[in-house]
């Protein structure tokens, strides 16, 4: 499948063959997998992107609840779309169908960020050196990454850092988080936010990338490249989507098919 990849924007994906059982993000307080932007549903990935990549359409996703009507929903095509992470590979991303209300959603692993090119672990990188202080050149060099693509996780992430660290202070509080001393500018109170977040996770679950709890908690919005769209849920936060029910498991996934145009112009 050809897509294009200028400014770092890009599709969506989703899942693996190991069995996910919903302890996930109901240890931090939460539903295991949430909504992320329309047509999009992000969840705990339990394998690393190569081995992720490897599995092709044998990935086994979660089966999720309809996160419009609550109905239950099935396997519904796919499509591949490329990834770049340590390397550049080629990722299979399912989709599941409302069986109620007809509503279609792509299954994304927590490493993949909604709309974009790189993977959550490499932008993380970049957002945590930036507020170290970095410029954004310096940055580009040293993750191999064009300017303008580093420029734009940055301006994406200085307009949404104030909001998210309140998001995701609140769930690492709830989860059990203590501390005192937290910067009070918005980008490094934002970073210190992800890995408080990240320290809970891994209390309840085990060590995980940090900005792969952001990104499975705002549901892919933190470094998605739009907050809004005409189809995003009247009552949805800019950053936290509802969470409804959902249980492991799924049927085999039909052929895989070309990613799908978004109302936005670009691919889910």
């Amino acid at each position: 499948m050809e897509t294009s990849t200028a400014g770092g924007t890009l599709p969506d994906d989703a899942g693996p063959h190991q069995q996910v059982t919903p302890q996930g993000r109901e240890a931090l307080g939460g539903s295991w997998w949430s909504e992320g932007p329309p047509s999009v549903i992000v969840w705990p990935c339990g394998l690393d992107v190569s081995t992720y990549a490897a599995q092709g359409r044998d990935v086994a996703a979660p089966a999720v609840r309809c996160p419009a009507c609550d109905g239950p929903t099935g396997p519904w095509s796919g499509y591949r779309r490329h990834l770049r992470a340590d390397a550049l590979v080629v990722v299979f991303v399912p989709r599941v169908r409302c069986r109620d209300c007809g509503r279609t959603d792509a299954l994304l692993p927590w490493f993949v960020a909604p709309y974009r090119y790189d993977s959550v672990d490499v932008i993380g990188a970049a957002l945590e050196l930036s507020v170290g202080g970095l410029g954004m050149r310096r940055i580009a060099a040293a993750l191999a990454r064009p300017e303008t693509t580093v420029r734009d996780w940055i301006r994406r992430f200085g307009r949404n850092a104030g909001t998210l660290a309140r998001t995701l202070l609140g769930a690492a509080v709830a989860a059990g988080w203590s501390g005192f001393e937290l910067p009070t500018e918005p980008g490094a109170r934002a970073t210190a936010a992800v890995a408080a977040l990240a320290s809970a996770w891994t209390r309840h679950r085990g060590p995980v990338g940090p900005w792969r709890v952001a990104a499975l908690i705002t549901g892919g919005t933190l470094l998605a490249p739009n907050t809004t769209s005409p189809l995003a849920p009247a009552t949805a936060s800019p950053l936290m989507a509802g969470t409804p029910r959902s249980h492991p498991g799924g049927d085999p996934w039909p052929p895989a098919t070309e990613a799908k145009p978004s109302p936005s112009g670009g691919t889910t």
